[in-house]
């Protein structure tokens, strides 16, 4: 083997690996869908994407301990419709208006514990996307 087919092939190998596919899931307007992080909703029907981007901030009582606060966890979207992006961050249980949609993030999972902090890859986010009224 020459040493230019050697790299070649390393360069194949690496070019390979490097190629990540995003999850896509399809979903409905007013149906509940889970994400993971880097994974993109697609609302049929509607020229609109909704890609969980990360846990920006993650202050809830560890379900071990008893609090004084509950604190909050907050998730970054990044919002696609009809070729328009934006980015759009929610708190647990709050919605915002995105174009004529609303994006309500309904719960994040799994939630703290004491003993343990959670891993990034670890958080799914739930969250449901409606006609804005």
């Amino acid at each position: 083997m020459t040493r230019g087919t050697a790299i070649l092939m390393c360069l194949a190998l690496v070019g390979c690996s490097a190629a990540r596919t995003q999850e896509t899931t399809a979903t409905d307007l007013g149906e509940e869908i889970t994400l993971a992080p880097g994974a993109t909703a697609s609302v049929e029907g509607a020229e609109m994407t909704v890609r969980f981007v990360a846990v920006t901030e993650d202050s809830r009582c560890p379900l071990d301990v008893t609090c004084i606060w509950a604190g909050e966890v907050k998730v970054q979207f990044a919002i696609r419709i009809s070729q328009v992006a934006s980015q759009m961050t929610l708190r647990e249980g709050d919605s915002a208006a995105a174009g004529v949609y609303r994006v309500t993030l309904l719960r994040v999972e799994p939630r703290p514990a004491s003993t343990a902090r959670v891993v990034a890859s670890e958080y799914r986010a739930t969250l449901k996307i409606g006609r804005a009224s």
